[in-house]
């Protein structure tokens, strides 16, 4: 049988007729049941609905969003009494969803009509390039998008089908400024972070948790979760200064934290000065506060190191110990370690570049003058990742390539670095050979999908507009191409903070709650 609904905008709750399937054919009562749902139930999230299922007797449920891309899940729980999210709800429509109940006589479905709210006009347009289902990883696409306030941002990740709609969406307006990166934790909590503050949602909006840490500490731009489950986090630390050409200024964005969000306690503290050279200003195009602008972190399980990159300097690696063990970036000019300058010399910790058959190139290549045909140090990188082979992968902006304004291509990038040798070798890469196209002096990312060994490749700025690109590794055969269309409303689109929309990272997500 089907239950039709009248439509109740936002929030409103609409229940169902009670179905009554009193005798079967032997005259024994049989199976009675009632369902209510709740759209938007937690004001956030509006593209999901809660149905309460009460029935007479233990009962599993499932549901599908009806679609072109249908959106579906199965829940293992029996009872008499279930609360069943759905996510995967279209927006500005009456949406159909076939709601399954299995007991131990058999099973009965109903559709449900759940109607939502339209899109807010700031959302970007999504368009579909290209489209291989059969070569693809499975999911679709989670995009950590923020939009321009005319200085500040607000922040709404999205999540986009096959066809280009929005099927889900968390409004995190109510932060006041940029919250991010949004990631699913292994225990499948949403995490973001911003300011001070670390948010933990289900898939419907519902706060998990919410932890305040200590407040001389900023959250800036990244957060990895560890194998037990705590977090490292990139960190602006109140009350830090450097000496920069003689003078004494604070800095910005050069510690680490180890956090463990159970006993919201910090445990650990990387100081990223301590190992590198501040004074060190060829790459930053920022202040001399920034002289590092850290804007990711990989941690490599092996042997418990944590790869950083910093825009205006480079990649590096760290033990546990905070101890540098090597850098990968251009040779120029590179000095002593230290807040004050005065540390050690930061010259052999220094990555030589090498060709796939172990040569060095020429001194013009190792101090970033110029770039030969299979190599290129990193260039206001961003997004480090440790693959399964060890290799880093990560994605190279270009901005300002080579020391030179013009030389313009972004890339997503494998290296291995040897590091008894201290060489690195350039091992595979996509993008370069699409130019200005794919170049994105900005943020963006890149992954390494698990079960089709393929790369996901987002450029987050392309001139107003951001592609997700996933490509087959090593061969480089695309698969998958969207596009994002910025609407910037609340900027005036100048390269300045809060004034762009952009793509920060994209990932392919399963979307279930």
């Amino acid at each position: 049988m089907t239950i039709n609904y009248k439509p109740f905008p936002r929030s409103f709750i609409v229940v169902a007729v009670i179905s009554l399937l009193f005798f079967n054919s032997c005259g024994e009562p049989t199976f009675e049941y009632s369902v209510a749902s709740k759209a938007n139930p937690n004001i956030i999230a509006p593209l999901t609905a809660m149905l309460t299922v009460h029935a007479n007797k233990p009962v599993r449920a499932s549901f599908r969003v009806l679609g072109a891309t249908e959106v579906s899940q199965s829940f293992d729980t029996f009872s008499e009494n279930l609360e069943v999210p759905v996510v995967g709800l279209y927006a500005n429509r009456e949406n159909k969803v076939v709601l399954t109940l299995t007991h131990d006589k058999g099973s009965v479905s109903d559709t449900i009509s759940i109607t939502t709210e339209a899109l807010s006009e700031y959302f970007p347009r999504v368009e579909i390039n290209n489209l291989n289902r059969n070569g693809m990883e499975p999911g679709l696409h989670l995009c950590d998008v923020h939009y321009a306030k005319n200085g500040t941002y607000d922040s709404r990740p999205f999540i986009f089908d096959d066809q280009g709609e929005i099927r889900w969406y968390l409004n995190l307006d109510f932060f006041g400024d940029i919250i991010w990166p949004i990631q699913r934790l292994k225990d499948g909590a949403l995490l973001v972070g911003g300011t001070n503050n670390i948010y933990e949602f289900d898939m419907l909006g519902k706060i998990i948790r919410r932890n305040t840490i200590d407040p001389k500490y900023r959250i800036h731009h990244d957060i990895v979760e560890l194998p037990n489950g705590e977090l490292l986090m990139a960190i602006k630390k109140e009350g830090a200064f450097i000496t920069v050409a003689g003078q004494q200024v604070p800095s910005f964005n050069d510690f680490i934290i180890h956090y463990n969000r159970e006993t919201n306690t910090i445990k650990k503290e990387w100081d990223l000065a301590k190992s590198l050279d501040v004074d060190r200003s060829d790459l930053n195009h920022m202040t001399h506060s920034d002289w590092l602008h850290m804007n990711g972190l990989a941690f490599d399980n092996r042997d418990s190191t944590i790869v950083v990159s910093g825009k205006n300097q480079g990649i590096v690696k760290i033990d546990w110990n905070d101890n540098l063990k090597w850098i990968m970036a251009p040779q120029k000019n590179w000095g002593n370690a230290g807040r004050d300058g005065k540390g050690f010399d930061t010259k052999p910790f220094l990555l030589t570049a090498v060709n796939k058959d172990g040569i060095p190139y020429n001194s013009k290549v190792q101090m970033g003058d110029e770039s030969p045909q299979d190599f290129d140090f990193p260039w206001g990188q961003h997004a480090p990742k440790i693959l399964p082979n060890g290799n880093i992968i990560m994605f190279d902006n270009g901005n300002t390539r080579n020391f030179k304004k013009g030389v313009n291509y972004s890339k997503a990038v494998e290296y291995v670095v040897n590091e008894k040798d201290k060489t690195v070798t350039q091992n595979w890469q996509f993008g370069k050979e699409r130019g200005n196209q794919f170049f994105s002096m900005l943020i963006s990312d890149v992954d390494y999908l698990p079960a089709t060994k393929n790369i996901l490749v987002t450029s987050g700025f392309i001139n107003h507009n951001a592609k997700i690109v996933e490509v087959t590794y090593p061969q480089n055969n695309e698969v998958f191409e969207a596009t994002l269309y910025f609407k910037t409303l609340n900027g005036n689109k100048s390269f300045n903070w809060g004034q762009l929309d952009l793509l920060y990272r994209s990932e392919r997500f399963e979307l279930q709650y």
